[in-house]
């Protein structure tokens, strides 16, 4: 009865910041219900401690956007909402056997935020960012591309994840602050690396826009792939990116 209780509350819990993000146009309505399921699992499975610290991570990261300077705001969908709080949500499914599990939840946040923290502030004051592999001057926004002010975010971005994790997740280990962190900031270079190496470049033949998928707004016309891999998307970019944080995060903590 008190596990069924607790599953309600989740549930209902998760349902209703879902709900007001999609009522703030953050997230779209499937993008709401993928944020129900991860919400679900995390509150449900890990408690409230890494619920908070995920409600961080998303309202932080939606404030961020909203700020004048980025270009179009555009919603969550599911995949994306999935891409950043699978991994979390995995993690909670074993929140209850080893603090391990804790410390990997923290670092797919820390990392998920990282990310977005260092896109968000560096499409903004980072002038012309610099492919990570390359060196080479990059468009502002293009996947891969780097710059300080994006760096320092995503060291703050991380940092704030492992630094409220620590203190609110039960069971977290001391040196999680530092683990965390560093798994945050492994994850966001991941992200980096697989962007611009491995990530599908695409261009439209009718309108020259080179968008991330084959089919794009405001055009009939399919874009043709000219670089990266087929299926390796933005989405399965922040994937890769949650995976290493959290990975990067346990090892740290066992070294440490």
């Amino acid at each position: 009865m008190e596990f069924l209780v607790r599953g309600l509350s989740a549930v209902g819990a998760a349902a209703a910041v879902s709900v007001a993000a999609w009522r703030l146009n953050a997230l779209t309505a499937r993008g709401a219900v993928a944020g129900t399921v991860v919400g679900s699992m995390v509150v449900g499975l890990a408690g409230l401690g890494p619920a908070v610290v995920l409600v961080l991570f998303f309202v932080s990261s939606s404030g961020l956007s909203a700020l004048p300077g980025g270009g179009a705001r555009s919603r969550r969908g599911a995949r994306q909402v999935l891409a950043n709080g699978s991994v979390a949500a995995l993690a909670a499914c074993f929140h209850a056997l080893h603090a391990f599990a804790g410390v990997a939840l923290l670092g797919a946040v820390a990392a998920a935020t990282a990310d977005t923290w260092a896109t968000e502030v560096g499409v903004r004051l980072g002038r012309r960012p610099r492919s990570i592999l390359t060196f080479r001057r990059q468009p502002s926004g293009t996947s891969g591309a780097v710059s300080f002010p994006g760096t320092l975010a995503a060291a703050a971005g991380a940092l704030a994840v492992a630094g409220v994790g620590r203190w609110i997740v039960p069971g977290v280990a001391g040196g999680a602050l530092v683990a965390v962190t560093l798994g945050g900031l492994a994850g966001s270079l991941a992200d980096s690396v697989t962007g611009a190496g491995f990530q599908a470049v695409y261009r439209c033949p009718a309108c020259g826009a080179n968008p991330e998928v084959a089919r794009h707004p405001g055009c009939p016309k399919r874009a043709l792939r000219v670089s990266g891999l087929p299926g390796v998307d933005n989405d399965m970019v922040n994937l890769i990116a949650t995976a290493t944080g959290a990975a990067i995060s346990v090892l740290a903590l066992l070294l440490l």
